[in-house]
């Protein structure tokens, strides 16, 4: 690691990557238990806010600028302050983002059923 910097901002964007991961997985929880509460509520409006920031930056992380400014230029373009492997951030977006659509899709069917 180049700089103490990047290690930090790496490190912050690693813990992002992780709470964001937590919110999807607590959306399809939620929808398979028919759990609807506040905790729901902020992990739906959690991804929405990071889904805008991440399209209003033309699909690019905000932090890789930042990141390559500190010494990272090994990083893709989506994805360059994270602590993963270069093929597996490439990855993130169309995976997290397909979970994503999938768990609201699950939460939208078990709630049009009656599941409140």
């Amino acid at each position: 690691m180049k700089s103490p910097a990047l290690f930090f901002i790496k490190g912050f964007h690693t813990l992002i990557f992780l709470f964001m991961s937590a919110c999807i997985l607590y959306i399809l929880y939620a929808g398979l238990t028919r759990r609807y509460d506040i905790w729901l509520a902020l992990a739906i409006g959690s991804l929405v806010l990071e889904s805008a920031v991440f399209a209003l930056n033309r699909f690019r992380c905000p932090l890789t600028a930042l990141a390559r400014q500190y010494g990272d230029a090994t990083g893709n373009d989506f994805i360059a302050d994270i602590f993963l492997p270069p093929w597996a951030a490439r990855l993130i977006p169309p995976v997290c983002g397909g979970l994503f659509v999938v768990s609201l899709v699950v939460l939208a069917v078990v709630w049009l059923l009656g599941g409140r």
